[in-house]
């Protein structure tokens, strides 16, 4: 993924506001119950102590005294009230914004060019759009609101400061723009920190992916042990990271905490020299005190909180470098649709080549396919055959030539809707956790259960689904894990069928079939000639033969073409020393 450095990451702050702007009738409305809790659980009670010295103890009035308890028992109840709807206010903002975010960062996936998803790890991606989002939505919906308070407890109990005396109120701003300064500069070693261990989490989490995922393939090699090792080395990495951000953390604590003896000291000092010069009264003095302790503490949360912002940075960062990375414009542009889809396909010489390698694969490939017409496209490995179906699909654009469905270029035509005119089954099967129905009914989902069960028999799993008793409805897995690799293939194959789409592509769609089902599969193929155009891709040779054509490429050019037998007449061609080559192979095997 992209490492772009993104700059400004002073901004932190900044970016957490932008997040809230679209919701500020919620955060005034938050502020606003904050300014009033702020009210009833701090300065009514500290103001309520100077009152209590000064007035009520002097002139010994029970009737005050008892006004105050019950004064102080309606504040207590009043902040028990508002504290509730402070969280309720919070957590629906942080929701709301965390949701938006995360269907925001899925939403630009979806539009990211195909090769991002071939140079990018899915644990990496996945962390991403969930783990990041998840960060900014802890601090809103825990710290958040606790920085609020602080800001607005730190500005009201320096107004009532100043109305005591404006020493008390100067000397405690300058205390607070000090250690504000001094943490900050501390809080830029926690910032990086953070990043640093959140990029070994995203480490954890893709290789953890990859051990769960591939639980077979480690048991039958027997490499278990060393499975649990590799993810405890990263483990520790991580740990290792983590220790790093606490140090970071530690260090600002020790900044912070300092803030409240200090400031208490400076105001205790400057309290004494003002009684002793008459300028405040007993009650006063301890209302300040009070005041100052209450500041201080809530300069230390805002201190606190503010770490946490910068703490959040590192998710921001990562969050804008998936956001910035280039989208597809196959994806992104609205182009035409036809009316009605015929299936003819001509390529005009095609060049292209993968953006991670130098060497093209397609070296002005050119070829056309008439509609109803089963081709094969065969050839060596790396011939450039399924890099075909990738343009022709829109994964990727040619970098020169041009590829036409009914005589339309397709890079005219809307990507989404030439994709819903093609079937394709791959050899990588993709399958949902789910019943057959439902992976069937993701080509068609209103496809009826006579469709259904129509293309699982002419895909060969006609037999295989009268043996379960629970039919359409037998569940699969997770990827399929309760299927063999030819029944999950087959499966695939009964998907296309169920989309009936005008193009059918087979890449390696017969890989994990035996003879037997491969011959059905062939005759569902010839059942289906006539009404579709069909690209069969395949290193088996005994595949094409349902093909009308045959198409050999060869360094991404087409070298021969025609019939089977035709082809074979070629004694130096590529098609017939293929054909003998697996012709020799298949019978050292038998020999064997």
């Amino acid at each position: 993924m992209s490492q772009t450095v993104v700059k400004q990451k002073n901004r932190d702050g900044r970016r957490v506001l932008a997040f809230l702007k679209p919701h500020k009738n919620w955060v005034y409305a938050d502020a606003f119950v904050i300014a009033i809790s702020q009210v009833f659980s701090a300065l009514i009670p500290t103001l309520a102590l100077g009152w209590l010295v000064d007035t009520i103890l002097p002139g010994d009035s029970n009737k005050l005294l008892w006004g105050l308890m019950w004064l102080l028992i309606f504040a207590a109840v009043a902040d028990l009230i508002l504290m509730v709807i402070d969280e309720y206010f919070c957590h629906q903002v942080a929701k709301t914004v965390t949701n938006w975010q995360k269907l925001r960062l899925f939403k630009h996936l979806q539009i990211l060019p195909f090769s991002f998803y071939q140079n990018n790890q899915s644990g990496e991606m996945m962390a991403r759009v969930s783990d990041d989002p998840d960060t900014l939505h802890n601090f809103l919906a825990w710290e958040g609101s606790t920085f609020m308070a602080s800001v607005q407890g730190v500005i009201l109990y320096s107004i009532v400061l100043l109305w005591i005396h404006p020493y008390l109120m100067i000397t405690s701003v300058v205390l607070g723009v000090i250690f504000y300064l001094t943490s900050n500069a501390v809080g830029q070693r926690t910032r990086q920190a953070s990043a640093n261990s959140r990029k070994e989490a995203s480490r954890y989490l893709e290789r953890l992916r990859e051990s769960v995922t591939g639980i077979h393939l480690s048991r039958v090699l027997g490499v278990s042990d060393g499975e649990v090792a590799s993810v405890a080395e990263i483990r520790k990495s991580f740990i290792k990271e983590s220790r790093y951000e606490l140090k970071a953390r530690m260090q600002s604590i020790v900044v912070i905490g300092s803030y409240n003896g200090l400031g208490l000291a400076v105001v205790y000092w400057l309290s004494s020299y003002l009684i002793w010069n008459d300028k405040l009264t007993t009650g006063e003095m301890l209302t300040a005190a009070g005041l100052v302790a209450i500041a201080a503490n809530e300069m230390q949360r805002m201190l606190r909180n503010w770490l946490s912002v910068r703490r959040t940075g590192p998710a921001l960062d990562r969050s804008e470098l998936l956001l910035s990375e280039k989208v597809s414009l196959a994806e992104t542009e609205k182009g035409i649709t036809l009316p009605e889809i015929e299936g003819s396909i001509e390529l005009r010489d095609v060049a292209f080549g993968y953006p991670e390698k130098d060497e093209k694969v397609l070296k002005g490939l050119s070829f056309s396919v008439n509609p109803g017409e089963a081709i094969a496209l065969v050839g060596p490995s790396g011939s450039g055959k399924s890099t075909v179906v990738d343009l022709l699909l829109r994964l990727y654009e040619p970098e020169s030539g041009s590829i036409f469905v009914d005589g339309k270029d397709i890079s005219s035509i809307d990507a989404g809707w030439l994709r819903s005119q093609i079937a394709i089954v791959s050899q990588d099967v993709q399958l949902r956790n789910g019943s057959l129905a439902d992976n069937l009914r993701i080509a068609k989902p209103e496809a009826t259960d006579e469709e259904l069960l129509k293309a699982l028999q002419d895909s060969g799993l006609g037999d295989f689904i009268e043996t379960l008793p629970q039919g359409l409805n037998t569940l699969v897995g997770e990827r399929g894990s309760l299927l063999s690799g030819g029944q999950k293939q087959r499966l695939s194959l009964a998907r296309a069928l169920v989309k009936d789409a005008a193009i059918l592509i087979l890449d390696e769609a017969s890989s994990a079939l035996d003879p037997i089902t491969e011959v059905q599969v062939n005759e569902a193929i010839n059942k289906r000639k006539s009404k579709q155009t069909v690209f069969i891709i395949s290193h088996r040779l005994s595949t094409v033969l349902a093909a009308n054509r045959i198409i050999v490429i060869e360094n991404g050019k087409m070298i021969e073409q025609g019939k089977h037998d035709e082809l074979l007449q070629s004694v130096n061609g590529v098609y017939s020393r293929l054909f003998k080559r697996e012709a020799d192979i298949g019978t050292q095997a038998f020999s064997s």
